[in-house]
């Protein structure tokens, strides 16, 4: 007899009801590859042979009717969000150690945008235009070079002038535009690690130059270098965190939610780009180990290095030294042994570093980011963002980051940092004509700022928090890491911490050794008299 559901007695209805939802909700938490809906190989509007990709784009919104105006509304288009204090933050508004600001770059920083045509000067916003959809959802692995071509970019933004481990990694790729425009256009798919990387992992100047936890060894990730990404473990896109709504994707810096934030993946909005979301925040079988979990994140035990994947990060860029040219006043080029460039006329010197280790700071989740214009400090060095939290606050965990060090031109007069016009047509672009006064003043200009022509270079300091390259828990840090003798000071900056263990002091041990035999001795020379007088006594 076939028994239907109606028929279940209450009991093992409510049963079934309730493991049912709970199977529910566990594969909600994880993510899933659904199979497509569309082949979009047949539809009549990609049949035609492109010409450019403008074209491809108005045939992409010809279906997606509202897909434009989403991105509209975005960060991802407008490179200017609002936060709740009221601060106005974004690419568009902040200052950064690489190359510090877009107000006079945008044309060059536009090769990256999703969009196509911005104007030569931005600093009110980025008006609605054509999108460029396959930014995201090409699949083909040519779209990103061939954008990036047709819109005649700087060499410089991306290749780091010419590095020999560039040219080594480009080689290995096999030849590109081997597809037309109309194959391109006919691969569209979901967004991929690939499309997410073809501008993350490269901004900064050069492959993994910016944040330290992303460069390409992530497009085919081993196990040790993120369990998350590795096909050999969780085998995520970016996109299986960083989710989105309406196109608005979570996970920002600048939204980023507070690290004490223990709210698991949402059944609306999907992942929350957290590690307690999916992991929740007692994740470990041993107690001791959860215990830690209300002040320490998850990010600084598990990412106890970073850099890992064999290509090194940027930790000094040094713009002062900008200039230099050869013999024959042509632009010059310097490689260190690892092939990554040392110096660049366009840049000056830069250094890097591997399997860093990172610097750690109580961290609530916020940061304040400087402005073009803002005052450097005159007494030391200065913060181009600065780690919102203390020991104190209740919510801020000990969270790892990525610092680099930036020599970067100020006016003297005025004491404020300047922004730099770096690429263009115009000769006062500083690439083209290695002219600090006229390039610092085009950039000023450009950010409605005022320069008195009087510069120099001041040090300056960004810092980048890790949530990238997970390592096996294998690699994770032990708890010697940090409580033993022999630590290395790995969490002496961090204020207000008591770390039992640590600190171990041979002298110290040497009286405390001594005072407790001194102690001893005393005890035992007290006990001694009294039972010696005592029987002095008895004996009278």
């Amino acid at each position: 007899m076939t028994l239907h559901y109606s028929e279940l007695p209450a009991r093992k209805g409510r049963r079934f009801c309730f493991v049912g939802l709970l199977f529910i909700g566990l594969f909600s938490a994880v993510p899933v590859v659904a199979a497509p809906t569309a082949d979009h190989s047949q539809f009549d509007a990609l049949q035609v042979p492109f010409s450019d990709i403008e074209q491809i784009n108005a045939a992409c919104v010809g279906c997606h009717n509202v897909a434009e105006d989403q991105l509209h509304k975005t960060l991802h288009w407008q490179w200017d969000i609002a936060l709740e204090n009221g601060e106005q933050y974004g690419k568009l508004n902040v200052i950064n150690a690489y190359h510090p600001n877009i107000a006079s770059n945008s044309q060059a920083c536009g090769s990256c945008h999703i969009g196509f045509g911005l104007a030569k000067k931005i600093t009110d916003g980025i008006a609605p235009a054509a999108v460029d959809c396959l930014a995201c959802h090409d699949t083909s692995g040519e779209y990103f070079y061939f954008r990036f071509h047709q819109d005649g970019a700087e060499c410089a933004m991306c290749h780091d002038d010419g590095a020999d481990a560039m040219k080594q990694r480009v080689k290995t790729q096999g030849e590109k535009y081997t597809l037309s425009l109309r194959a391109m256009a006919q691969s569209t798919g979901a967004t991929s690690t690939a499309t997410c990387g073809s501008c993350h992992f490269y901004d900064g100047g050069a492959d993994g130059a910016k944040h330290g936890d992303l460069d390409s060894s992530l497009f085919d990730a081993d196990f040790a270098v993120d369990v998350h990404m590795s096909a050999d473990g969780a085998d995520f896109t970016c996109s299986s965190c960083h989710q989105s709504i309406d196109h608005q994707l979570f996970g920002s810096r600048y939204q980023a939610h507070s690290v004490g934030d223990d709210q698991g993946v949402s059944a609306l909005t999907g992942a929350r780009a957290t590690c307690v979301s999916c992991h929740g925040d007692r994740p470990m079988q041993d107690d001791k180990l959860n215990d830690h979990t209300d002040v320490i994140a998850c990010q600084t035990c598990h990412i106890p290095t970073y850099a890992r994947g064999g290509i090194a990060t940027k930790t000094k860029w040094d713009w002062s030294t900008a200039g230099d040219l050869n013999r024959s006043k042509r632009p010059k080029v310097e490689v260190n042994s690892a092939g990554r460039v040392s110096y660049a006329s366009q840049k000056g010197h830069m250094e890097y570093g591997e399997n860093l280790k990172p610097v750690y700071r109580w961290f609530n989740g916020a940061m304040v980011f400087k402005a073009p214009g803002a005052e450097v400090n005159s007494d030391g060095v200065t913060l181009i963002n600065e780690i919102q939290g203390s020991s104190q606050d209740g919510i801020s965990k000990i969270f790892p980051f990525h610092q680099i060090t930036s020599i970067l031109p100020y006016d003297t007069q005025s004491q404020q940092l300047m922004p730099m016009n770096l690429a263009g047509r115009s000769r006062d672009a500083y690439w083209n004509g290695y002219n600090w006064p006229k390039s610092l003043k085009a950039g000023a200009k450009a950010a409605g700022i005022e320069f008195s022509g009087n510069f120099d270079f001041t040090e300056s300091q960004m810092s980048w928090p890790l949530n990238h390259t997970v390592a096996p828990k294998e690699q994770a840090l032990s708890c010697n890491a940090c409580h033993g003798a022999t630590s290395d000071g790995l969490l002496d900056e961090v204020e207000g911490l008591y770390i039992p263990g640590r600190r171990q002091h041979a002298w110290l041990d040497r009286y405390g050794v001594l005072a407790l035999l001194v102690t001893f001795l005393g005890v035992a020379g007290h006990g001694t008299l009294r039972a010696y007088f005592g029987w002095r006594r008895k004996q009278l």
